[in-house]
């Protein structure tokens, strides 16, 4: 369906580690961020990520880029399998000083394979109003109940009395 409808899967923690995680967390964000990625192609989807974390790290980038080319780049073309996008969360300060910004110069530089920017380059087309595969009367009929509701009382005939009013009769149902 999202294929049918032209829309991008966007998966995040690209930048995070097996490796890194607690033992006690029994997390694999790496292994979990591959086969996302992995299922999303299959189906012929474009594919994005995002960083989760505020990391300015060489091993973090490197993560992020095996992500975005699983098979590095492709002399011949583009590669078999990419990202289509990726949003660089957690912009700050600290990211923008000394070392920290260096290291973000380079990692961009890496994302777009050493090249400029080229438009031409996996240009945006304009999109087409996909068609539903069923019409609409098709879908609104099937989601008709097909059987009446059994009838209801209109109130309970065991009430819960307010038990405020001094002389009101508390009954116990019989065990």
């Amino acid at each position: 369906m999202l294929t049918r409808h032209h829309a991008s899967m966007n998966f995040t923690c690209a930048e995070m580690r097996d490796s890194e995680q607690s033992e006690e967390a029994k997390s694999a964000p790496e292994e979990l961020v591959q086969q996302v990625l992995s299922a999303g192609w299959r189906e012929g989807l474009h594919v994005a990520c995002e960083n989760a974390l505020g990391r300015y790290d060489a091993t973090a980038y490197n993560t992020i880029l095996r992500n975005a080319r699983p098979k590095g780049i492709n002399k011949n073309g583009p590669p078999e399998h990419k990202l289509f996008g990726f949003t660089y969360l957690r912009l700050s300060n600290e990211l923008l000083e000394g070392q920290n910004y260096a290291t973000f110069q380079t990692f961009v530089e890496k994302m777009h394979a050493n090249l400029g920017h080229d438009p031409s380059v996996d240009p945006v087309a304009p999109l087409e109003r996909s068609k539903p595969e069923m019409p609409i009367e098709m879908i609104l009929k099937a989601a008709q109940p097909k059987l009446e509701p059994f009838p209801f009382d209109k109130n309970t005939d065991l009430p819960v009395k307010d038990h405020t009013d001094v002389g009101d009769e508390v009954l116990v149902a019989p065990v």
